[in-house]
């Protein structure tokens, strides 16, 4: 799929719908946590600029989240998560509904396959975004490498994108 650095339009978000942020990853596994620091940023910047937003911290994405989002009815769903792929902060829209099967473990889902289970089984059509922050350091611990700091130091920028002007 590719990937769009920086390309959504200002304003993409309606100030008077909901977000609904969700970072990925586990914070006992270094940066694997910038998921949940970055998504932490990026809705306390989103609720300074005014935006309603809801913010749900996961080690990985369940179908239950789908019921979680589907009572929500955001107007759009952002999915935040670290990446050993990406140098700089990357969003990539998930407008393509893929196909639903399952997966090696059985539980575990994609932002895109859980984006296509709240469309086709609650019937809400939200936009989706996957937002990357990178990451080097995966390793058992806590703390952030200074890659994944300066990552989740471009959730404001990121914020301003959806429409946050503060």
């Amino acid at each position: 799929m590719p990937r769009a650095h920086w390309s959504i339009r200002s304003n993409v978000i309606d100030q008077a719908s909901d977000i609904l942020v969700i970072g990925i990853g586990n914070t006992l596994r270094r940066d694997d946590g910038a998921g949940w620091f970055f998504a932490e940023a990026l809705t306390a910047a989103l609720r300074t600029a005014g935006q309603r937003v809801h913010l749900i911290c996961v080690h990985q994405l369940t179908p239950e989240l789908a019921v979680d989002a589907a009572e929500l009815q955001p107007a759009a769903i952002l999915f935040v998560d670290a990446s050993v792929v990406v140098r700089t902060v990357a969003l990539t829209p998930l407008s393509a509904p893929t196909p639903v099967a399952s997966t090696s473990s059985g539980h575990a889902l994609t932002p895109a396959t859980l984006l296509t289970l709240i469309r086709r089984l609650y019937n809400v059509e939200t936009a989706g975004w996957l937002v990357q922050t990178p990451g080097v350091d995966f390793g058992h611990g806590e703390g952030l490498s200074a890659t994944a700091q300066r990552g989740v130091a471009a959730a404001p920028a990121v914020a301003r994108l959806f429409g946050a002007h503060g």
